[in-house]
């Protein structure tokens, strides 16, 4: 034990740097709030904390990985924004949910997260401004598009401000000793879809409930000792379970993009995706006519999604991401050409384009 004590005390000394640095820097952040308020500049600027990410990357020489250090920036931006403003986001909840837990890495601890029972109450809590912003998932890599995320973006005055990934990971939660013994399973229908080959081969008979998100189906485990749920790490510790499996999701890299809605329009990044709505008439060569002008003027499309629209059967709203902003000279160019075309065309903004993670 002796050996250790000259390390700790460096630790120390190392500790009561970071502490004085961290508060000189949000003194800053106090700093830069009064100019912010000058200026109505938004006191959340993902486009600033991701360049401070991307540098902090390259300044990163380890043993910690980039990931981890990007996680400690996260609630470093965090606590310097609670010192400018208090942030609420709304989310899919309760505790422990996947949006839940992808809203706290991505805005950090220090942000209120006000948890909704629905996506329908999130969208609205942004709408009539009793939120900042709020989280949505889009899309998943195992089950594809989030379809009531996208029916909402259609009818809902809200802009995407920006986007973020997060990668689940899902495991089997119960108060059971072990797997064979659960007889009710309750899941939310993405990590369902996710698992269902796990589920199948190791608990075929077991009775499966849907419930409107995985911590719910968690909180409904608890009350049963042959009772499971499928559901986050942080679930079970928030809920007493035990993790009888983990990792039960059936490929790897499972990830899904959520976007984080506002009313506001989100500041110019440098490195801008957009994301559009349109119908089109059923008929030969129009789809073609539409995504034309975007190859004559080389945007990039990085997603084309059809969704069948909510007023007429058959009739299917695209939903299109492109890589750039909608302010410049080709976008504009390229709306001009499609718009005529179209029987509804909606820009739901630009914002920061987000790094899957790796």
């Amino acid at each position: 034990m002796d050996d250790l004590k000259p390390l700790r005390a460096k630790i120390d000394k190392i500790d009561e740097k970071i502490v004085k640095l961290l508060n000189r820097r949000a003194g800053l952040g106090k700093e830069i709030a009064a100019v912010k308020n000058k200026t109505s500049t938004p006191v959340f600027l993902p486009a600033r904390e991701k360049a401070i990410l991307d540098r902090i990357d390259k300044l990163n020489c380890g043993p910690l990985s980039n990931n981890s250090v990007g996680h400690v920036f996260r609630e470093i931006f965090s606590a310097t924004r609670s010192v400018e403003k208090a942030i609420k986001v709304a989310c899919l909840g309760p505790a422990g949910s996947f949006s839940h837990l992808a809203a706290i890495d991505y805005f950090g601890s220090s942000t209120k997260q006000v948890l909704k029972t629905s996506f329908d109450a999130v969208f609205s809590d942004v709408e009539r401004g009793i939120v900042d912003y709020g989280l949505a998932p889009i899309e998943n890599t195992i089950e594809g598009t989030v379809g009531q995320t996208l029916d909402l973006l259609i009818d809902s005055p809200v802009k995407i401000f920006a986007e973020t990934y997060y990668e689940i990971h899902l495991n089997l939660l119960s108060k059971a000793s072990k797997p064979e013994k659960i007889k009710t399973l309750f899941t939310h229908y993405m990590p369902l879809g996710q698992c269902r080959g796990w589920i199948s081969r190791n608990l075929p008979k077991a009775r499966i409930i849907e419930t409107s998100s995985s911590a719910e189906a968690a909180i409904k485990a608890k009350k049963s000792a042959t009772a499971g749920a499928i559901g986050a790490y942080e679930a079970a510790r928030i809920y007493g379970l035990d993790i009888l499996a983990e990792k039960i999701e059936e490929r790897a890299g499972n990830q899904t993009r959520f976007l984080i809605i506002s009313t506001k329009e989100s500041p110019e990044a440098g490195a801008d995706k957009t994301s559009i709505l349109f119908s089109i008439n059923d008929e030969s060569g129009a789809l073609h006519k539409i995504l034309r002008p975007f190859a004559v003027k080389k945007l990039n499309l990085s997603k084309i999604q059809s969704r069948p629209g909510p007023e007429r059967k058959w009739k299917y709203v695209f939903f299109v991401d492109f890589d750039g902003r909608q302010q410049s000279a080709e976008a504009v160019w390229v709306f001009k050409q499609i718009k005529p075309q179209t029987l509804f065309f909606k820009s739901l903004g630009s914002y920061p384009s987000a790094r899957a993670v790796k």
